[in-house]
Order: C-alpha cells, then structure tokens, then sequence
C-alpha cells in the first residue's frame, strides 16, 4: 500500500472505528477473503422484489371491453396485476368509461399509455394530443404523484400513419414522464405465442435467466355474454386461465415476481446503482445505510435487502423513519425491504415473544 493510500485508511479507521468500513455495492461485501463467512451486516440487495428469481409482466393493450370483463377479474381472483394500455378516446373506451373510470384500477391493475385513438400520428401537434393527453388522463383517472411516471406502449400502425421522427417521440415521452415498454415483436399472445406450454416456457426462462420476461394480449376470449364478435385475437380463456394459475404457482413458491411495468423499472432502476454501508454494528443491533443514485423524485421505490445477523437472534424489528416491522431470522439472516435514501435503517434484536407488525 502507498503512504497516501495508508495515511487515508488510518485517518478513516480513526474517524469511523474499523467496524463500520464494511461497504456493499449490489449487496456484494467488500473483502479481503471472498470466501469467508459472512460478517454480521453484510448484505445482499435482492435482484428482484422478495427475492424472487425472476420476473414477468403480463400486459393488455388497446382498451378491448374483454380487459375488465375477463381479464382483470380473473387476475384479481389471483391476487396477480397486469399493466393495461388504454386508448381513452377510442371507441370501446369510451362506450364503457365508468369500468376504466371508477371499476378496473381498483382492483389492483394499473394502466399505461397507448395514445388517445391508436390511429397514429400525423404531426408533432397531434402527437402531443395522443400521447400527452392519454398521459393526463391516466393521471387523472388514477390517484398519485402528479408527475408520476406511467409506461408507454407504441400502438402498432403502419409506417404511413406515424408522422414523427424517434427523436420527437424520445423527447414527449421526457416531457410527459412516460418510459417505453419493452417492444412487442415475440411477446404477443395469439400472434407470436399461441400455445400454452410456449407461454409458460416464457415465465420459466425468466425464472432461469434471473431476468425479466413479458407477454403482450389483445383481446380475451368473452364466452358470457355473447356479443356476437370476439374482440381483436383473442387469447382462449382455456389458454389463458391456467397460465394465470402457472403465474400464481410460481409466485407463491417465491420463483416469479408479477408486476406491472414501472413498477419493474423502478426497482431495476434504484437497484441497478444501489449500495449499502454499515454504520453501527453491535451484538443487540445494527445501522445501514442505503443509498441509490436514482432520482427519488421518480424512483421512489422500497428494495428488498437481506442482511446477516448474529446467530442467537431469533426476530429483528426493522424500523426506518417511523415506521417498524418484525420479521423472523431464517438461517442467520433476515429479509426485509427499505427505500433507498438519506434516512438509515435500524435493525433491532427482539424478543420472539415480541413478534407483531407494527
């Protein structure tokens, strides 16, 4: 070690007390000996929510009356969500305003951007229309931030009917605080994945991969009522029920986050830049810090963490701010989540007779 380089290390020993140096970055601790055991606080910031493997987005686009008939109650009957890109001023929207308005978002699912009318764009004014607007609207419809971001899905027209360039796209999609899903090619139900087993080897490959992988569905299969028409390539409710149930059966066995897409932006995110430092560190309890370079304003989302604890403790209070929670201690570690920020997590040892969620 050079002399500055020593000189600094002393000076930090000194102000900090050597037992609070321990740094992490993406929860991976910073030692001497990798292949050590690991030190009481170190910790892991998890790749996805809870820890999960991997995680799936199931999306449905184009405001179809099937969405709030089939579709979200079935999800809902699951506890499973799915992001759902409205066209608010087309014409099946609009005849059935009140399930978008009041009905649909309560039952968990959250909605994005596919333009007003999914007719194009003929200029960067009506673009502004179509895009913006859609934006407002979401907004309006749906309790929260302001200026909260909300996922964007290009609608699929032809060349011909969009009339602005990527760069003018790029900056309303800033300007509106919109971020764009991934892209549709390979995802589609009906169109692209048209068997069950194809479509249960998409959530298993983001299982494998620990990644992320999504489906996009158009219309639903509508057996009661009879309308006398299916809506646009509509996915077999035989098809689409027990994916549903392959979804469920992967969440709760703890290998698949379902989620909505911002919500998985978000995390990857904060995540992505994320490090924890510990402060404190005694035998009854320890101090982090978790810190993230995302803009709060927009990335403002807890992450899950799992930090090593003494081996006599049997439960731990986590309290950040004024909020506390009681988790239990599983093979010397306890997982729990916490948002990234200036305000320090405490982890307390509690007694087991003490147990509750405050």
């Amino acid at each position: 070690m050079s002399r500055p380089r020593a000189i600094s290390f002393l000076l930090l020993t000194f102000l900090f007390g050597a037992s609070t140096l321990a740094i992490f970055s993406l929860g991976t601790p910073l030692r001497a000996d990798p292949s050590a055991s690991p030190a009481i606080g170190d910790t892991r910031i998890a790749r996805w929510k809870d820890d999960a493997k991997g995680v799936f987005l199931l999306m449905f686009d184009d405001s179809w009356p099937s969405h709030w008939q089939v579709a979200a109650p079935e999800l809902a009957k699951r506890d499973l969500i799915a992001t759902f890109y409205i066209c608010p001023g087309k014409g099946e929207h609009q005849k059935f305003a009140a399930e978008w308005e009041q009905k649909l978002w309560k039952l968990g699912m959250v909605y994005g951007d596919h333009t007003m009318t999914h007719k194009g764009v003929k200029d960067l004014e009506n673009a502004e229309f179509e895009i913006g607007e859609c934006a407002r609207i979401i907004r309006k419809i749906v309790p929260g931030k302001e200026d909260r971001l909300v996922s964007y899905g290009q609608p699929g027209v032809g060349p011909d009917d969009w009339k602005i360039t990527s760069d003018e796209l790029n900056g309303l999609l800033l300007k509106h605080h919109l971020v764009s899903r991934p892209p549709f090619t390979g995802h589609g139900a009906v169109y692209h994945l048209k068997t069950l087993d194809e479509m249960l080897a998409l959530t298993d490959k983001a299982i494998q991969s620990a990644g992320m992988e999504y489906m996009v569905v158009h219309g639903v299969e509508r057996i009661t009522p009879n309308w006398g028409y299916q809506d646009m390539w509509p996915l077999k409710q035989d098809i689409l029920l027990p994916f549903l149930d392959g979804l469920k059966e992967r969440r709760d066995r703890g290998d698949l986050w379902i989620t909505d897409h911002i919500t998985e932006h978000q995390y990857e995110t904060e995540r992505s830049s994320a490090t924890v430092q510990v402060l404190e560190r005694a035998a009854d309890h320890l101090q982090l810090a978790l810190k993230s370079a995302a803009d709060p304003k927009f990335y403002d989302l807890p992450l899950t963490l799992i930090t090593q604890v003494p081996a006599d403790w049997k439960q731990a209070a986590i309290t950040q701010g004024s909020a506390t929670k009681s988790v239990a201690v599983s093979s010397r570690t306890i997982r729990y989540d916490a948002l990234p920020g200036a305000v320090p997590i405490r982890i307390q040892r509690e007694p087991v007779a003490a147990n509750r969620n405050r």
